[in-house]
């Protein structure tokens, strides 16, 4: 009955947040980050308390019926896995940057407006930890996040183009759909839209190996197909460069799992053709209303849909998911002939599968170097450079103003004391701290003017400055262990699912190189992490390996 209880309670919250919060708004967007924080903490606040006593009822149930020893008991119900350690670690270092803050409530609190501080931070990791516990993996949230989050991008992009489906009394292009700002849309969109994108490659995957029920498996590859065009077309028409980073690694990640196999390589250039097809058709939707679209088109989002780039993109990654699967079959046919095993077949598909992955790495790193090499060299040629991108000159401009953030950022973890380096100056008091300097204060009063910098732009560098060295490794940590845990795991025991969850924060983690976190990414985020983690440990002690 507790055990019913707790996942009936922890299902419940999850629907909240997953289906209600993303629509959540007070007084439109003139409260709209207030409201979202509000909404988020007292529902948390409550599934907590619930949790927390039906946790304890639960434990003390199986210490007594099943007469576990206590090694017994921790091993069946409470047993921690690395990710778990370092939620616990960083609750304590967070706390203990809190206390030794010299700007206790705005730590404790968080920043007017974006309220990352330690009453957040520390229910998402009590959260994380009671629903990966009580929570018993129903499906039916992962299917209201898809068609919630697809409801969210698809308000996007008609707000985009001045087609108002809830009538506000203040309207700004800046603001979009029900989630407010453009950055905070991209921050939701990054967590969110992987679990459909993924899905759909899935589907498509299982549904060339089915013998059966071909209609229903039909028309799931149907319905995540056209999320995943909502999602996309989303990313395109909001405006922002930052969704490309989104696209790339996205991308990347998905393309690195479906190397070796020509079926799965297949079904990524179909997931690839979907994309530059997304791109054409918010291009279409410029033509056919114009003057609609109501942002700025200065910027990636608007080169890309105003040139035949993605169309281009479109029609080769079609023809190339063509060519694939008649090879595929082609070769299939021939094992059969041949009588060939399927456990050769694998073999070969993961030494090939290998190979593919080193030649992409060392892609991506010459990428990466390329870049330096030509930003260095642009930066300190002249004043002007000879590259006019503000991509390629590390200046105050770099990336829309990131490059100012990002020099305030260094500045002032420089400017702390020893201790302070190790704790940080309090979760969320980068403003605090920023405006407290008065050779900062001013820098960034003259670049930004009225604005109020409350974030360095870059994940890293913020929790550099909010919670020092510690509380950087302990954060980074927490992600980078659940994600390998995932891949390991889900190559491992071939579990694909493992590995869209995995996806999900390591999409978060990618924006955030040029983005932050606040009330409408982080709490996905670690949900979608709790959720992982139920499934993992499920997995885990159901082949005794936990």
């Amino acid at each position: 009955m507790i055990k019913k209880a707790g996942n009936l309670f922890a299902t419940a919250y999850l629907l909240l947040i997953f289906g209600v919060y993303p629509f959540y708004m007070k007084k439109g967007y003139v409260d709209i980050g207030e409201g979202k924080y509000e909404f988020v903490l007292y529902c948390s606040l409550g599934a907590i308390a619930i949790l927390s006593v039906l946790a304890l009822l639960q434990g003390i149930r199986v210490m007594r019926e099943r007469r576990l020893s206590k090694e017994a008991y921790l091993i069946d119900w409470c047993s921690l896995s690395v990710t778990d350690l370092l939620v616990f670690l960083y609750l304590a270092e967070i706390t203990i940057s809190t206390l030794f803050s010299d700007f206790r409530q705005e730590a404790i609190w968080g920043t007017e407006g974006w309220h990352i501080g330690l009453v957040l931070l520390a229910g998402l990791c009590c959260l994380y930890l009671l629903i990966s516990r009580l929570w018993d993996g129903n499906k039916i949230v992962w299917y209201v996040s898809i068609a919630a989050s697809g409801m969210v991008f698809l308000l996007g992009i008609l707000d985009s183009f001045s087609l108002y489906i809830i009538p506000l009394e203040i309207r700004e292009a800046g603001f979009i759909s029900t989630l407010g700002n453009i950055n905070w849309f991209c921050g939701y969109l990054s967590v969110l839209a992987p679990i459909g994108v993924c899905l759909f490659l899935l589907e498509k995957y299982k549904q060339r190996e089915l013998t059966g029920e071909g209609r229903k498996e039909s028309l799931k590859v149907l319905l995540y197909g056209i999320y995943t065009v909502i999602a996309f077309m989303a990313g395109f028409a909001q405006g922002s460069n930052s969704v490309f980073l989104w696209f790339f690694g996205l991308l990347f990640l998905l393309l690195w799992f479906s190397m070796g196999n020509s079926r799965r390589m297949a079904d990524w250039f179909v997931l690839l053709s979907l994309w530059g097809m997304s791109g054409q058709l918010v291009r279409l939707m410029k033509v056919l209303m114009p003057g609609g679209y109501n942002y700025e088109e200065n910027n990636l989002c608007g080169y890309f849909t105003h040139s035949s780039l993605t169309l281009w993109i479109a029609l080769f990654s079609f023809a190339a998911a063509v060519g694939l699967t008649y090879r595929a079959e082609k070769k299939s046919k021939q094992n059969e002939n041949q009588e060939q095993k399927p456990e050769r077949e694998w073999k070969e598909d993961e030494r090939r599968q290998r190979k593919a992955q080193k030649i992409l790495a060392v892609t991506l790193a010459a990428g990466v170097v390329l870049w330096v090499v030509l930003s260095v060299i642009n930066t300190w040629t002249d004043a002007s450079g000879f590259i006019d991108n503000s991509l390629f000159c590390w200046n105050e401009s770099w990336g829309n103003g990131r490059g100012a953030s990002l020099k305030a950022g260094f500045l002032m973890f420089g400017e702390l004391p020893f201790l302070k380096k190790l704790i940080g100056a309090g979760p969320d008091c980068f403003a605090a701290y920023a405006y407290a300097l008065p050779e900062i204060a001013s820098g960034l009063r003259d670049y930004f003017g009225s604005s109020r910098l409350t974030n360095a732009h870059n994940e890293i560098v913020t929790s550099l400055v909010n919670t020092g060295i510690l509380g950087t490794a302990l954060y980074v940590g927490i992600f980078v262990s659940f994600v390998y845990r995932c891949f390991h795991a889900g190559k491992r025991l071939k579990q694909p699912f493992l590995y869209i969850v995995g996806i999900c924060v390591c999409c978060y983690l990618i924006h955030n190189m040029v983005s932050f976190a606040q009330v409408l990414n982080l709490p996905f985020t670690f949900l979608i992490m709790a959720m992982g983690e139920k499934f993992l440990c499920d997995i885990m002690k159901m082949l005794r390996l936990c």
